[in-house]
């Protein structure tokens, strides 16, 4: 359940990110606006402190690596979580396939991708939920 408000932003370095919730108020702070096609990396460290948050071209197997770049030059990253916005409906058949590239590829820099969701028209949805992966969330996640 959503049960945060967006106004409890955690601060960085400081505060853990503890909830989706959190999560997303954090990287609402970088979304385009009006929405474009884009996704925001937010970087955490072992305790889920957010480190460093940035913007890129929407995810694909190719801008992946410009999250890893980035995290390579914050060395006590360990985890990311991503938020891509579309114009269009949130739910993409290729996703699942993102997904497990996303993971593969960050793990490979040893580097967890912590979660990832997707906003588009009409909502939001976290692709580990169509794959099969369990919510990371230390308090229970309704994502779609």
């Amino acid at each position: 359940m959503l049960n945060a408000s967006l106004i409890d932003i955690p601060r960085p370095f400081i505060d853990p990110i503890n909830t989706f919730v959190e999560a997303l108020g954090v990287t609402s702070m970088a979304i385009q606006r009006p929405r474009a096609e884009s996704t925001v990396a937010l970087l955490l460290d072992s305790h889920r402190r957010g480190l460093a948050m940035f913007r890129i071209p929407p995810l694909t197997s190719r801008s992946i690596h410009a999250v890893v770049t980035h995290c390579s030059e914050m060395p006590s990253t360990t985890s990311v979580v991503l938020v891509s916005s579309r114009r269009g409906i949130p739910v993409v058949p290729a996703d699942i396939p993102l997904l497990h590239i996303c993971t593969k590829t960050l793990a490979a820099a040893g580097i967890r991708l912590f979660d990832w969701a997707v906003i588009g028209t009409g909502g939001l949805y976290c692709p580990r939920t169509l794959a099969g992966v369990p919510d990371p969330w230390p308090e229970a996640t309704s994502c779609l």
